[in-house]
């Protein structure tokens, strides 16, 4: 019995609903309509239509290397490097604020409408598909999914993630971050203010996108040293920076659970042969497998469903999850 696919209007409907009143809270003495200005910048309308060809590559079951690879470098050129250039339109397209910045800021300093515009975005973007924004949009994963692909063709043998491990690692540094934050333990002073820090900045992987000018050969060292640890473990490790550090991760971890499109399994179609588990680098699949409610990060890589190539049961459609043949 076939369903209808209500999800995108659902989607969207949440979208406004959270966006709206605090971009109307935020625009107090200002014209509402701010939102949308800032949402109708190159830089967020580029995002979401990318995010949305990839969904539907996804859906279509169109999505292969020859596209997956193109995709992930415009990301990563676009709104990595592609600011740095000596270009007025490139410029537009500058991750300021980054996600963790737009995660963290806030906290420390308010909710501003880029900030705003920013999360609501990633969020809407997570709702609606299989955390888009984080496996295809965001320069820091499309370059970790870049390296791994690359450490496969290399035969550079990845070990997987021990989830666990990694949420609580993760949300360790965000439980800090709120108590340094909160005492303003980690702090500095602007015009003989304390001003707390966020403990996110010294680890920030996006700050190695920007290539700005640096008091001396260690400043620069360590402004760019998060990212490029963050491409060495991602020869190692899948996404080491995504499941360990970033605080947007754990916000996205937990919307995905209720997006409108994922990975599913159709289980009369399953013949248990484990190929998909095998294949794939993220701890998510046997999660899937066993029908868990709650399932750890899953990017959209497209690895577990290339490999379930004999009996098809691994698809990326509703969350609904099929029963019998009928459903099918």
């Amino acid at each position: 019995m076939k369903t209808k696919r209500r999800g995108i209007p659902a989607a969207l409907f949440l979208f406004l609903l959270f966006a709206s009143p605090l971009a109307a809270q935020q625009g107090a003495g200002r014209r509402a309509a701010s939102f949308w200005t800032v949402l109708g910048r190159p830089k967020f309308v580029v995002m979401l239509v990318l995010g949305l060809i990839v969904l539907a590559l996804l859906l279509t079951k169109k999505m292969k290397d020859s596209l997956k690879i193109p995709l992930l470098l415009l990301s990563t050129f676009l709104f990595g490097f592609a600011p740095n250039l000596p270009v007025a339109l490139f410029k537009k397209f500058s991750m300021h604020p980054s996600p963790i910045c737009a995660a963290t800021k806030s906290i420390l300093y308010g909710l501003g409408m880029p900030l705003l515009v920013t999360m609501a975005v990633i969020f809407f973007l997570t709702l609606v598909g299989p955390k888009l924004f984080c496996g295809w949009i965001c320069p820091v994963g499309a370059a970790q999914e870049l390296v791994a692909m690359l450490a496969d063709k290399l035969k550079i043998r990845r070990r997987k993630w021990n989830f666990v491990f990694t949420q609580t690692v993760r949300i360790g540094i965000f439980l800090l971050f709120v108590f340094l934050s909160a005492t303003a333990v980690y702090h500095t002073y602007v015009e003989e203010q304390k001003v707390a820090l966020s403990i996110y900045d010294p680890i920030n992987a996006f700050h190695g996108f920007e290539f700005t000018a640096q008091p001396s050969f260690f400043a620069a060292f360590l402004h760019y040293l998060p990212l490029l640890l963050t491409l060495i473990l991602a020869f190692k490790f899948y996404r080491p920076f995504c499941y360990l550090v970033c605080p947007v991760g754990l916000f996205t971890n937990l919307l995905e659970q209720v997006a409108v499109f994922r990975v599913t399994l159709k289980k009369p179609g399953c013949t248990d042969c484990g190929v998909c588990e095998k294949k794939s680098p993220c701890p998510t699949v046997p999660e899937i497998l066993k029908g868990a409610v709650l399932r750890p990060d899953c990017f959209a890589c497209t690895a577990c469903v290339n490999a379930c190539k004999e009996c098809r049961a691994l698809e990326y459609g509703t969350r609904r999850v099929s029963r019998g043949p009928a459903d099918t």
